[in-house]
């Protein structure tokens, strides 16, 4: 019975056309949580995978040029890991799109907390810039060459002068909710490079559900097939610099404690480099760690029923993770199952 009622949710892209197929490009970060933190957005009842008081979450940004709701963008918040014998998963603490099908499908079929948001580059705005979101690039010392032997360097110098002024920082990306209001903002790393990585095939397990429309827990399949690569950070900046685009004029604001402070003294020290740049933390299957029952005081757990400032204060604790390692999947393609209740007491 509890199979059926998954099943019958509906609402989204429809269980008959399963898997659903899901093609671009996506960036995952895996970042260091507070395990208090990350206890506000998993179930009570799941166990959450932690060591020294910390677990895995991060971010999952992705764009899509084609799936069953066309083209749009995606960001997943990831609270945690969660302990699924003999492995873990990801549990997703919000997820952004600014599709409203997605969202529709998300919220009544996967039983996600699915947002419908606008990701505004702000291009129009500042000098042109380049990097991961446009997948575009600065002219090559080559390219710049070979226009200089071809025309001149009268013509090449004349072609730079009018030329757009780049930057040194990279895109900006700010995530708006319904309303127009800010929720975060994203400086994203370069583009590819023109070589691809090696073709890599993963099997990603998620767990979702216990929401008001969804109250069972649901588990589905993902199976993804991409070109793998290290790639720099995306990044959350709240006391940072000046806007680059503003020539890197104005003060730096005072350093606030970072979230990573408290960390156990190794972890703390290899992750030294990283100090005073907050780094916006994107689903990963990665080694488990040994999963423990701590018993420290029951974190409230923060649904979409809770004040607005409770949820994005929650979520704050996860963006200001402490950043781990990122992974860019490009020429990404992606088979989604259809979520099945997992039985009581497994």
């Amino acid at each position: 019975a509890a199979a059926s009622q998954a099943a019958g949710m509906g609402g989204g892209y429809g269980n008959d056309k399963a898997p659903w197929r899901f093609t671009g490009r996506a960036l995952y970060q895996l970042n260091l949580v507070r395990s208090s933190e990350a206890r506000k957005h998993v179930p009570k009842d799941l166990k959450l995978v932690e060591l020294f008081g910390w677990t895995l979450g991060g971010v999952y940004l992705a764009r899509y040029d084609d799936s069953p709701a066309g083209t749009f963008d995606e960001m997943v918040a990831l609270g945690g890991l969660v302990w699924n014998p003999p492995t873990s998963c990801a549990w997703a603490a919000r997820v952004l799109v600014n599709s409203k099908e997605a969202r529709q499908h998300g919220v009544k079929t996967c039983g996600l907390p699915s947002h419908f948001v606008d990701f505004n580059d702000e291009l129009d705005r500042a000098p042109e810039r380049h990097g991961w979101w446009k997948d575009t690039r600065p002219e090559s010392g080559l390219a710049r060459a070979e226009r200089f032997v071809k025309g001149g360097w009268k013509n090449a110098l004349r072609k730079n002068d009018e030329a757009p002024k780049e930057t040194k920082g990279g895109e900006r990306v700010v995530v708006r909710d319904g309303k127009g209001a800010e929720l975060c903002s994203l400086a994203l790393p370069h583009a590819a490079p023109s070589l691809p990585g090696p073709r890599i095939k993963m099997f990603l397990p998620s767990f979702s559900g216990r929401t008001d429309t969804c109250p069972d827990l649901l588990k589905y399949s993902l199976e993804l097939n991409a070109n793998l690569r290290l790639s720099a950070p995306v990044m959350f900046n709240d006391d940072a610099e000046a806007d680059p685009a503003e020539g890197g004029c104005g003060k730096k604001k005072k350093k606030k404690k970072s979230a990573g402070d408290g960390l156990p003294g190794f972890i703390e020290r290899a992750l030294e480099a990283n100090r005073g740049v907050r780094r916006f933390p994107p689903q990963l299957a990665v080694a488990s760690l040994t999963a423990s029952d701590p018993t420290p005081a029951p974190a409230a757990v923060v649904s979409d029923e809770s004040p607005a400032a409770e949820r994005d204060a929650a979520l704050a604790g996860i963006l200001h993770g402490k950043p781990l390692l990122c992974i860019a999947f490009d020429c990404m393609r992606m088979d989604v199952g259809v979520p099945k209740v997992v039985p009581v007491g497994k």
